[in-house]
Parts: C-alpha cells; structure tokens; sequence
C-alpha cells in the first residue's frame, strides 16, 4: 500500500506518462532503502554495506536535466547537450542518474 501510494504521488507530481510506474517503484525502492525508519535504528542499506548512504545525488523524480550523451563522431559545433526527464537512479550500474 505504501509503495502504491507513493507511486500515484510522484505519477501525479510530474509531467511524465504514467506507463514509467515501473521506474517510479524502482525510484521509490532506492529511495526506501537509504531513509530511517521508526522500526531499526540503521537505514536497510546501512545493515548490508555496514556504511552511512550518500544522498547527494537524489533529485526529483521527473524534473527536467540536461545531459550530455556519448558522441564519439561529434564536431566541435555540433549540439553536446540533449534535454531530458530524471527519472531514476541506477545504482547497480554505478551510475547516479538516469534520464530519458
């Protein structure tokens, strides 16, 4: 019911179609993941890595980014930034954003 309510907030707070909801409950279980709670004392990432989270890269779900994508025959003139949505982090991959 939790995960269901904050999937209709964020849907609800953002400009993106609501066909992302998979994205939003990844989003919303990384985001569960790093903040405390009432029932432990250690936020659930803390128990598995015995580390205090980073949370200096969380963004809001949906805002608009920029982003300059890998172009490897790009000229000196040509556009290097591309907008696009936040829509989540990838933290397996190590990588701290990830936009569409």
């Amino acid at each position: 019911m939790t995960l269901k309510d904050m999937v209709k907030s964020m849907n609800s707070h953002s400009t993106l179609p609501e066909s992302l909801w998979r994205e939003v409950i990844k989003t919303i279980t990384y985001i569960l993941n790093r903040v405390p709670t009432k029932a432990a004392t250690k936020t659930p990432y803390e128990f598995w890595t015995d580390q205090k989270p980073n949370l200096k890269h969380f963004h809001i779900w949906g805002c608009p980014s920029e982003a300059r994508p890998y172009r490897p025959n790009e000229k000196k003139l040509d556009s290097k930034i591309m907008s696009s949505y936040f829509i989540g982090t990838l933290s397996d991959l190590g990588v701290k954003s990830f936009i569409i």
